[in-house]
């Protein structure tokens, strides 16, 4: 069984620690891993490491490597074009590339999924292999345990070998809808999950959705150069609700989208009280809240119903059940072009990671994290001098044509309009800390001469 894992989505439900550069299947919430390891970890008990591959979009490459690895199989979808699209792209991709066959089953998941156990997992997905093997396309269903308004709703329908038919899709109900539908006890949560053999996912589109037959039929170079032509649907909808080739089989084990707060809090171990805070916290007469704070020390006293998220730079406070509306924050930042909005505080680049500590009236203070044997781009600042002081492990520095190694507790300048180049030639990351002063300390002043990874200025 091949494996695809799908990350391109951009999602900002859990803003303000997920961002549209940084989304939410990067995000460390549980067991110190990212949905996107822990889908990469579920994914090799099914499939071999090179029948693993993640679809993703170029700007989230070095994410996914910094996630799962440099050897991790890359599919980098040409444009964001929703499931359908990348599903189609990533097929024909994977044959062309990885060596893999139209013939073999390919398992679609997201990569932002919670699910457990994960021996309940590989079960289920074992029996959808089986069932897929004779030609159907077949979806995880997961029994749900609450009227949820938010998820799309599978109904049963007459045995089909060792799953289900699938007799009618219904999305996003009213609650009144979703209670009656638990109640029924026939009714499934879509999980986005799906299983299939490659050719029949091309097939099926092709007959049931004509506006994707065309690029279905293009060779793979046609369709990168019409990829932006595609329609942007979802897979649900151009084939799951439209096949006559579709099965399910239920899952065996639990399953949270984490598509909200209330989700996170869902998820997340609570003391006595139905609190989570961090280990540092106090809670006085506080019931049922969350407080997700690795900055500050977190006090509440008297609240109950509150989820409490905060970052560097942004304080999310909400009631509970409120959390969905998450998204009109974002939608106001996004009008406003507020940064916070895109930009994580921890900005992610190939080499590492920054962060901005401090910024005043021409000057900003930054930790600069660089991984073994990687380097940044042979740069110059017009209008900003530099002074890197070495905090852990040793740099290989050339500034001005000049090369020299600096050690901890050492320290180098770099006048502005000079060229220079950061470089860790150690086996432990290297952390610097960086002062820039100038009359403007903004990230788009940088003239990149040579880059390892073909970044232009702006990137």
């Amino acid at each position: 069984m091949k494996t695809v894992i799908l990350s391109g989505g951009g999602g900002t439900r859990l803003f303000p620690l997920s961002r549209e550069r940084y989304p939410k299947q990067f995000v460390k919430l549980k067991e110190n891993l990212s949905p996107i390891q822990k889908t990469h970890r579920r994914a090799l008990l099914i499939s071999e490491p090179n029948e693993i591959a993640v679809s993703t979009s170029r700007k989230y490459t070095f994410l996914v490597k910094n996630h799962l690895g440099d050897e991790i199989n890359l599919i980098l979808e040409p444009a964001a074009r929703n499931t359908t699209a990348a599903i189609i792209y990533a097929i024909k991709k994977a044959v062309k590339d990885f060596g893999w066959d139209m013939e073999d089953v390919f398992v679609f998941l997201p990569a932002d999924h919670e699910i457990s156990p994960e021996n309940a997992f590989a079960e289920t997905l074992k029996a959808a292999e089986e069932l897929a093997s004779k030609d159907k396309i077949v979806v995880i269903g997961i029994v749900p345990n609450a009227p949820k308004t938010g998820y799309g709703y599978i109904k049963q329908g007459q045995p089909l070998y060792n799953g289900f038919e699938v007799e009618k899709f219904v999305e996003k109900p009213s609650l009144d809808k979703a209670q009656s539908m638990v109640e029924d006890g026939s009714y499934y949560w879509n999980s986005g999950i799906y299983v299939g053999k490659g050719k029949l996912f091309l097939e099926e589109l092709k007959n049931v959705s004509q506006e994707f037959a065309p690029f279905v039929e293009m060779e793979l170079k046609e369709l990168e150069k019409h990829f932006e032509e595609i329609p942007s649907i979802s897979i649900d909808y151009s084939l799951a609700e439209k096949t006559q080739k579709l099965a399910m089989i239920p899952a065996q084990f639990s399953w949270n989208d984490i598509g909200s707060w209330d989700a996170v809090y869902e998820e997340l171990p609570k003391d006595s009280k139905g609190n989570i805070l961090p280990e540092n916290g106090i809670a006085i007469e506080t019931q049922n809240t969350m407080v997700l704070a690795n900055n500050t020390l977190p006090v509440t006293i008297g609240v109950k119903d509150l989820l409490v998220i905060e970052d560097k730079d942004v304080l999310l406070i909400a009631k509970k059940g409120e959390s969905q509306r998450v998204k009109e924050v974002v939608e106001i930042l996004r009008q406003r072009k507020n940064r916070e909005v895109i930009q994580h505080p921890r900005v992610y680049r190939p080499w590492g990671y920054y962060e901005e500590l401090l910024k005043g009236d021409r000057f900003k203070v930054k930790k600069i994290h660089i991984l073994p044997g990687k380097r940044l781009s042979l740069q110059m600042h017009h209008h900003r001098a530099e002074h890197w002081v070495v905090v852990k492990g040793t740099a290989k520095v050339m500034v001005d044509g000049k090369e020299m190694f600096v050690h901890e507790n050492e320290s180098v300048f770099v006048p502005k309009s000079t060229l220079h180049r950061l470089e860790n030639v150690g086996k432990i990351p290297l952390e610097i800390v960086e002062i820039q002063t100038g009359e403007y300390v903004e990230e788009d002043d940088i003239i990149r001469v040579e880059d390892d990874w073909g970044r232009d200025s702006t990137v």
